[in-house]
């Protein structure tokens, strides 16, 4: 069951790599909020293609909010071109550690996200907990 939205974030996508075997490497830095929290997100992931222009994502992000806390993500989906340029939509989930006491709950969370990017690198996301 999907619970409520536990974080969502805007930002850009930094920096585009091409890697070995068709893979793109990605990293983004945004901001919004986990838990209610104001914080930065700083993400770097691996999309491996598939079938059909569907790629495999896997990476690794960081969170820290405006009291200091800090949160690390480990995410894995999968993605797919809108027909817009660079767009895409991608779906998966989130990961969470962190050895905050404020936000110590996210340590027993899976997050569920949605993630849409525009042509200009432009992106926005959300995460909901996954009951």
């Amino acid at each position: 069951m999907i619970g409520e939205i536990i974080a969502e974030f805007k930002g850009k996508t930094t920096s585009l790599r091409v890697l070995p075997e068709g893979k793109v490497e990605a990293s983004e830095q945004g901001s919004g909020s986990i838990l209610g929290v104001e914080a930065s997100i700083l993400a770097t992931a691996v999309s491996t293609p598939m079938q059909d222009g569907v790629a495999l994502g896997e990476g690794d992000a960081l969170v820290t909010t405006v009291e200091g806390d800090v949160v690390r993500i480990k995410k894995i989906g999968v993605g797919w071109p809108t027909g817009r340029g660079r767009g895409s939509s991608r779906r998966g989930v989130f990961f969470h550690s962190t050895e905050s006491q404020r936000l110590s709950r996210l340590n027993r969370v899976v997050g569920l996200y949605e993630y849409e990017s525009d042509e200009d690198g432009d992106w926005t996301a959300k995460i909901w907990e996954w009951k």
